[in-house]
């Protein structure tokens, strides 16, 4: 049996997308509460299905996991939306580098979006980005840019930000996209294209 975890992170900065999200989740299987406080009991062959690489960290160890992104991309009855070979960029989640289900899903969802995907050099296993979380830079010996005040943050971010051109950013990881709206980027949330053109 599948059992969604909502995102509390995603929730707080998609409040109406979320709740959408979890609308339809609740017709097809249990919802969870905070991973974090969540104490079920599984059974054999349960999965855990979940939005952020946080809750998968926190759930790995209890039960199967399954990334939302490969639970859509195996539906045959989901209302897609078109959005006519608009070119995006995809910002590949450092904390996904042992995910390659993970790459896959993503980029088969936004061909059946009908989204022509922009590669990153840094991209899939080779991700060195997740917003201020992790950033890899020769300039900082910290990785963690939250470790440094706002300015220098919000600097490094908005360097980062200008490889994309003001092309619109995917982000499957709350923390990227905090990252990249921090340095003033056009970032969106696949779970926004996904739910918000129906």
């Amino acid at each position: 049996m599948y059992i969604y975890y909502p995102s509390c992170n995603f929730a707080t900065m998609h409040l109406q997308t979320a709740k959408k999200v979890r609308d339809y989740f609740e017709k097809q299987m249990p919802i969870a509460k905070c991973c974090k406080i969540d104490k079920r009991e599984f059974e054999k062959g349960d999965i855990g299905l979940y939005v952020c690489q946080a809750c998968r960290k926190q759930i790995e160890n209890q039960v199967k996991t399954m990334s939302i992104w490969e639970y859509f991309d195996q539906l045959d009855n989901f209302d897609f939306p078109d959005y006519h070979g608009q070119k995006m960029y995809l910002q590949d989640c450092f904390r996904d580098r042992n995910h390659p289900e993970v790459h896959q899903a993503v980029r088969s969802l936004l061909k059946k979006m009908n989204i022509e995907v922009i590669e990153m050099k840094n991209n899939k296993d080779n991700s060195i980005f997740c917003g201020t979380l992790h950033y890899e830079t020769k300039d900082l010996d910290d990785i963690h840019l939250s470790h440094y005040h706002k300015e220098i943050q919000e600097r490094y971010m908005q360097e980062y930000v200008q490889q994309f051109y003001d092309k619109q950013i995917v982000c499957v990881c709350n923390r990227c996209l905090k990252g990249i709206l921090l340095g003033k980027g056009n970032g969106v949330h696949l779970l926004e294209l996904l739910f918000n053109k129906k």
